[in-house]
């Protein structure tokens, strides 16, 4: 096929809503000739995220458009299979026609968010352009052996995989901004103080500060910024330690040292946890350096611990299930919650057999059950609770189940601005963690990618249906409402694939539909 004549179907996002999307029609354009830095790449598969949907019922108000300039002109679709078609010359020397590639969308450019298929045209599309900063970095050569269709879905168990592991700073920033608050009477020690640029000192200036030039302040009134390491030392109350939870700067930390007993909840945003990487760490020893231990800031589930997965209906949280029951040192019962009955007998068939090959109990039940099967299965609370859903009121009721020491990971995106009630002061009292995670990275994914490989992850357990391109408004509505359970692949090369379910997806399955020339 001639490259100049070659065409590039594709479904535009401009902000439309996602009703508008549900009659709109796919619109084709011409493929130019690469520039010098940039490749041309046959989309072979795209999976269905829950982002996508979520990226067109918020439009402007999604946490991950807050700041964008200009009317929003992209293409979604971030989970793709690709093929090289066509090489700029400068990337001659590294990339090749017929090339697989994997894709890492979720790239930063000059420290801000730059996403292929949220504010760079994505993979709802047959063709997708790629430039520098994605081909430096972003993309990664994957085997031919592997389907196109896992190909896609190993970057959404790639952001599975980074939510269990630290995906937060655990020590103080060097140069950073540093805020310390101090009770009266408090008393602590920090053995390794940072070199920080700047120390605003509210109340007695401890020790461990001296002599270091420090701006004194009266209160938290006034302040200006954000910081980046916030020290709460003391028997701080909950509207000051609110207050400082909100004064933290994108991947920031508040480190409490505090004896006393819990000031009660406080209100956190839950797009801050989830989206800004805020790291939450704590002690009752007059020693801060034990909250900066490695050993005292666990990310992964408990060994023959009880786990939640709340929300685990959707193909994200199915993919959460699936992780821990297959996990070599997971938890001995994986509970499942889902707000639609159909799922929940769903993750039972889909993944019941491999909860039992490898002695693990699983139950999938709805929330409003939660109560009597806790009562059973883990009457001191759970060890780990992975928080799906999008709702505050799943978030506070997880948050009331967790074991002292227990772990609460946030995987789901909200609008800047909510709150949700937490005992913050459990942090530093008793072991509790709060953190959450969006995105994953090159190296999660080729993690994912060596275990299926090896024969020890078969993602096909989450693809639940296939699809053409033309087909992708049914397909969004089909995840939109539960319909489908697990994962909907889409094929571009054909566009009219009718929506169809599925089950033991392979390479083979996919012959005539990724494409060719």
């Amino acid at each position: 096929m001639d490259r100049t004549m070659r065409t590039n179907r594709h479904w535009p996002h401009r902000g439309g809503t996602f009703e508008a999307m549900m009659t709109a029609e796919p619109e084709t354009l011409a493929v130019s000739e690469p520039g010098d830095e940039e490749v041309i790449a046959r989309v072979e598969a795209v999976s269905i995220c829950s982002s996508d949907i979520k990226i067109m019922r918020m439009g402007p108000e999604h946490p991950l458009f807050a700041g964008a300039k200009g009317a929003i002109d992209t293409v979604l679709g971030h989970e793709a299979c690709l093929r090289v078609v066509t090489v700029g010359a400068a990337q001659a020397g590294r990339f090749h026609p017929g090339q697989r590639l994997g894709l890492q969308p979720a790239m930063v450019i000059d420290g801000a968010r730059s996403i292929i298929g949220m504010d760079r045209p994505g993979a709802f599309a047959q063709y997708l352009r790629l430039g520098p900063e994605a081909l430096s970095g972003h993309v990664f050569d994957v085997p031919e052996t592997v389907s196109a269709a896992a190909i896609a879905l190993l970057e959404p168990y790639g952001c599975v995989e980074k939510s269990w592991r630290p995906n937060v700073r655990g020590q103080l920033l060097p140069g950073g901004r540093a805020l310390v608050v101090s009770a009266p009477g408090a008393d602590f020690s920090l053995a390794d103080v940072p070199e920080w640029r700047e120390i605003t000192v509210v109340g007695d200036v401890p020790d461990f500060l001296r002599p270091r030039a420090v701006t004194r302040a009266d209160g938290l009134d006034g302040l200006s910024g954000r910081f980046d390491d916030i020290l709460a030392l003391g028997d701080l109350g909950a509207a000051h330690l609110e207050r400082l939870a909100g004064l933290l700067a994108t991947g920031g930390v508040l480190l409490q040292g505090r004896t006393g007993p819990s000031p009660g909840p406080v209100s956190i945003d839950p797009a801050r946890l989830h989206y800004d990487g805020l790291s939450f760490l704590g002690t009752s020893s007059r020693d801060l350096d034990a909250a900066l231990s490695p050993d005292a800031q666990r990310f992964d589930v408990r060994p023959g611990g009880v786990a939640l997965v709340h929300g685990a209906g959707g193909a994200m949280g199915r993919i959460h299930v699936h992780r821990l029951l297959q996990l070599p040192e997971g938890p001995r019962t994986v509970i499942a919650t889902s707000r639609k009955g159909q799922r929940i007998d769903d993750i039972l068939r889909d993944f019941k057999a491999i909860a039992d090959a490898n002695g693990r109990r699983l139950i999938a039940a709805g929330a409003e059950d939660l109560a009597g099967i806790l009562k059973e299965h883990a009457p001191a609370g759970v060890d780990d609770a992975m928080i799906v859903a999008p709702s505050a009121a799943a978030i506070a009721q997880a948050t009331g189940l967790l074991a002292p020491d227990g772990l609460l990971s946030l995987f789901a995106g909200f609008p800047y601005g909510q709150g949700v009630a937490v005992d913050l002061a459990a942090v530093a009292l008793t072991g509790m963690r709060f953190t959450g995670s969006t995105g994953c990275s090159v190296e999660d994914m080729r993690n994912v990618l060596s275990r299926v490989e090896a024969g020890t992850l078969d993602l096909s357990a989450n693809i639940a249906a296939v699809a053409g391109l033309d087909t992708l408004p049914k397909a969004l509505m089909a995840v939109s409402e539960g319909t489908v359970s697990g994962k909907i692949v889409v094929y571009p090369q054909v566009p009219d694939l009718p929506l169809t379910p599925v089950a033991g997806w392979s390479a083979e399955d996919e012959h005539g539909l990724t494409g060719g020339g």
